[in-house]
C-alpha cells in the first residue's frame, strides 16, 4: 500500500488526531477519508462568494468573434 508523508504544524496535527479519535478510526484512515471527501471535484468553500469581486475596468467579456474568421470545414 502506498505511503504519504506530511509535514504539519502541531495544532493541525492535534486536530487531526482528535478528529480521528472522536470518529474511532486510525489516523491513516481518517486522513484518507478527508482526502477522498475534500479532494473531490467540489468547488472550494466560498468560491461563489467571489463572483463580481473584481473591480478592474479592464476585466470584461471579450467581443464575439466573427464566425467567418473560423477555419473552413468540409461539407458533410
Amino acid at each position: 500500500m502506498p505511503q504519504l508523508s506530511l509535514y504539519l504544524d502541531d495544532a493541525t496535527m492535534d486536530k487531526l488526531r482528535n478528529d480521528a479519535s472522536r470518529e474511532g478510526v486510525s489516523l491513516s484512515r481518517h486522513a484518507a477519508r478527508l482526502i477522498q471527501v475534500d479532494g473531490s471535484s467540489r468547488w472550494p468553500h466560498g468560491f461563489f462568494d467571489l463572483y463580481g469581486s473584481v473591480s478592474d475596468s479592464t476585466f470584461v467579456e471579450p467581443p464575439e468573434l466573427d464566425w467567418t474568421l473560423d477555419a473552413p470545414r468540409p461539407s458533410m
